[in-house]
């Protein structure tokens, strides 16, 4: 009998102490039958706090079902979160929203599961806390997050309009406004760097200075309009005919520059290849009022480390080569090799 006692003692003070807990939550526990309705045998009084309706309100359904202030929208996904955990015998963890008797809407969470007898559920029991303040925590960071992305993303714009901005700066600063061509300032830095090339490894360069031949008449003729065509058609052409790691520049009016690279032993013979090409592939000829304007083209063409070993000698050397083709009746090649120092000063009135 003192057993009796004993035990029916410590379960009330267990009840006691659950009551005392509950009653301090910000939020409530419930019990509720396995039935159509899902008939509430149980719920704290915290419901009270959340809802402003006395749990007695619920119990057996006497006034209202728990289902009846769960808003409309999130009811859908509660039935679902609960089905699915029933279906696997686990616990389910759901946030929605009750309304209250003032209409407003509460933010809870959910935590419950089902108790079976004999493989089969008897009742559904959980606890429902208040988590208003943490979803407008969560909301408020949400929107924090969306703001800070669409800043970034807005920054991330700022940086690819400023790149490209820049590039097209770069590209304005080293290219040929009207062929695309590089231009001149970028043609000393290729040559800069096709020295350092020729003087450190077995790679040497060839510099093929180009100057059209009677190209004056067309702009005299037909106008710079025509002379502008004439010079991007020109342009594409010797697009095609240099190799990938061959350079092409447009650094004067008329005046082009390349620059070929191969190794040491084959340079000569590759540059003169590319030369004559050159040579042969701008013969154009140009309808005019009086008649075909025949252009052509005259060529200097000097080697690194072979003919000069900086950059100031090597474009000296090909300026005066193509100065003495000019000369010399146009349309031709002139390379170092075919001339001595003092024919060259002769040919040049030096």
């Amino acid at each position: 009998m003192a057993i009796a006692h004993r035990a029916i003692r410590y379960a009330d003070e267990r009840l006691d102490a659950l009551l005392s807990i509950t009653g301090r939550m910000d939020g409530f526990l419930y019990r509720c039958r396995n039935d159509a309705g899902y008939t509430m045998l149980y719920m704290s009084e915290g419901i009270s706090t959340l809802s402003r309706y006395p749990p007695n309100e619920f119990i057996h359904s006497q006034v209202r079902d728990y289902s009846s202030i769960i808003h409309p929208d999130d009811l859908p996904s509660v039935y679902a979160a609960v089905d699915s955990a029933l279906e696997v015998r686990r616990n389910w963890n759901i946030d929605y929203r009750i309304i209250s008797r003032e209409g407003d809407a509460v933010w809870v969470r959910e935590i419950g599961g089902g108790v079976f007898s004999d493989g089969k559920l008897v009742f559904l029991e959980g606890f429902v806390i208040d988590i208003t303040d943490r979803k407008q925590i969560e909301d408020i960071n949400v929107q924090l997050l969306k703001q800070l992305k669409a800043a970034n993303e807005e920054l991330l714009a700022q940086k690819r309009a400023l790149e490209i901005a820049k590039q097209q700066s770069d590209h304005s600063a080293n290219h040929d406004a009207l062929t695309g061509l590089p231009n001149r300032r970028a043609f000393q830095d290729k040559l800069k760097e096709a020295i350092a090339l020729s003087t450190t490894s077995a790679t040497a360069a060839s510099l093929l200075l180009i100057d059209l031949d009677r190209f004056k008449e067309v702009n005299d003729t037909l106008g710079h309009d025509a002379g502008d065509d004439v010079l991007r058609r020109i342009s594409e052409q010797l697009r095609a005919i240099l190799e990938k790691e061959d350079f092409i520049a447009r650094i004067g009016g008329d005046e082009f520059a390349s620059l070929v690279f191969a190794d040491a032993r084959q340079i000569r013979r590759k540059a003169a290849l590319l030369a004559r090409r050159i040579l042969h592939k701008l013969q154009i000829e140009v309808p005019a009022p009086t008649g075909m304007i025949r252009l052509g083209c005259t060529l200097g063409l000097a080697t690194c480390p072979g003919d000069a070993t900086d950059a100031e000698g090597l474009m000296a050397l090909a300026d005066r080569l193509l100065y003495v083709g000019k000369k010399d009746g146009r349309n031709q090649v002139v390379t170092a090799d075919q001339f001595t120092t003092g024919h060259l000063a002769r040919q040049s009135g030096a």
